[in-house]
């Protein structure tokens, strides 16, 4: 049957107004919010100083992780951790490690009776000069202190390592930040040493923000590494209530290494302890919808290419319900023959509602 000019005309009209639709579907984009969470590494593992026999070993064992550091060269580093930002834009990063070195004066072996103060690296500043320079100039939002520990070597002075957790805020991101906020768990690991206890006062940084009207709270965390008992403990301080994210009507994004993994089994749920702080938030309403991700470890030596990211410890989470339009890794090759951190990094896009 041919149509008469009426029929035509009114097709006409309502394929006009589909075409005009068209723009409002690319601006629900607004509401896009970009995410990445990024353990930067501290430079080398400090656990051979807990099994230190004497203070002579100590001395010599801190000694040599503080030359790993410097092998390690977190000024070169930062300058690939940068290109990862330009390139993915997040708009919120959760940055795990975010550490701060000094040392003392020459013969000055007191530990924290005098305090070092000539700083080697500020792995924050650092980034952020070299994302002013890859022309993505990003600022901190809201930075955390939970891990300040000073002891001698054999080096004839001492050396201090301050620990941070830190939220990175893109400078020309439409996220509108109404709030920070930061705490510490109230369970946290101390380990003896030669040179006194060392205290791991994790916690957590976040911040609440506005994109395109849609309100989110973002909460990023770096739990215990070395028992699975502790972590599981800090990520229940973290979903309890008084706790940062015990609301479960905000629409929240949690973020950060979690040093637990999803276990391949579902009925190891109640039974695999290194699984118990991921599905803490689990069973809290959190969700992972990215595809799995192996996110650790490479070498304590980022020049070696003998080691290869096995467990899916870093991750992003969200409550309630929000679609993944997109996400990746980084980190997974070397720079310049030097991975830019220990750990890979995760990105995502996430569609609020």
């Amino acid at each position: 049957m041919s149509q008469t000019p009426f029929r035509r005309a009114a097709a006409l009209v309502i394929a006009l107004i589909a075409v005009t639709a068209l723009p409002a579907t690319a601006s629900a984009k607004k509401q896009d919010l970009k995410v990445m969470t990024r353990n930067v590494y501290l430079g080398a593992d400090l656990i051979p100083l807990a099994s230190a026999p004497n203070r002579d070993a100590f001395e010599q064992a801190a000694a040599q992780r503080f030359q790993t550091v410097a092998r390690n060269d977190f000024p070169t580093r930062a300058k690939a951790l940068a290109k990862e930002l330009a390139k993915a834009k997040p708009d919120v990063v959760g940055v795990q490690e975010a550490t701060v070195w000094r040392r003392g004066s020459d013969g000055v072996k007191d530990g924290s009776a005098t305090p070092a103060q000539q700083i080697i690296y500020d792995s924050t500043e650092e980034l952020l000069k070299a994302l002013r320079a890859a022309g993505a100039p990003y600022h901190e939002a809201v930075g955390r202190d939970w891990f300040d520990f000073e002891a001698p070597t054999s080096l004839g002075y001492d050396i201090r390592i301050t620990q941070r957790d830190v939220v990175l805020v893109r400078n020309k991101s439409k996220v509108k930040v109404s709030k920070t906020f930061r705490g510490g768990f109230k369970t946290f690991l101390t380990v003896p040493t030669q040179a006194g206890d060392a205290q791991e006062r994790r916690g957590w940084v976040g911040l609440d923000g506005t994109l395109a009207k849609r309100k989110f709270r973002f909460v990023s965390t770096h739990l215990e590494a070395y028992s699975a008992e502790t972590a599981d403990k800090q990520m229940k301080e973290l979903l309890k209530s008084g706790g940062p994210l015990a609301s479960k009507k905000k629409q929240s994004i949690l973020v950060g290494d979690f040093n637990s993994a999803p276990s391949s089994n579902a009925n190891d749920r109640g039974t695999s302890r290194d699984a118990n702080a991921y599905y803490d938030a689990v069973d809290a309403g959190f969700r992972n919808r990215l595809p799995k991700r192996r996110t650790c470890c490479f070498a304590e030596d980022l020049h070696n290419t003998t080691d290869k990211l096995e467990t899916w410890i870093d991750h992003v989470l969200v409550r309630p319900k929000v679609k993944v339009v997109k996400s990746g890794i980084v980190g997974t090759k070397q720079v310049g023959g030097l991975y830019p951190s220990d750990h890979a990094g995760i990105f995502a896009t996430l569609r609020l509602k």
